[in-house]
């Protein structure tokens, strides 16, 4: 098993707040994404249609550590 070091930081990645972070959803994934508050890597996420069917589905992402959520289009 080779541990992979990632090397970008939390700040470059665009995210949005999202404010109904008070429970956990979706799947744990450690390692995927890093929360932009605390640089936590365990964060759970679930896909969501947030926008018309043509376009993408919206991660919905929170960190398991501070219970921050944020979202990635």
């Amino acid at each position: 098993m080779t541990n992979l070091v990632s090397t970008s930081k939390a700040e470059t990645r665009e995210y949005e707040v999202i404010k109904d972070s008070d429970k956990f959803h979706g799947v744990l994934s450690v390692g995927d994404y890093m929360c932009p508050k605390c640089d936590c890597t365990e964060v759970y996420s679930y896909l969501e249609q947030t926008r018309s069917s043509d376009e993408p589905e919206t991660r919905m992402l929170t960190c398991k550590n501070c219970n921050h959520g944020w979202r990635e289009y």
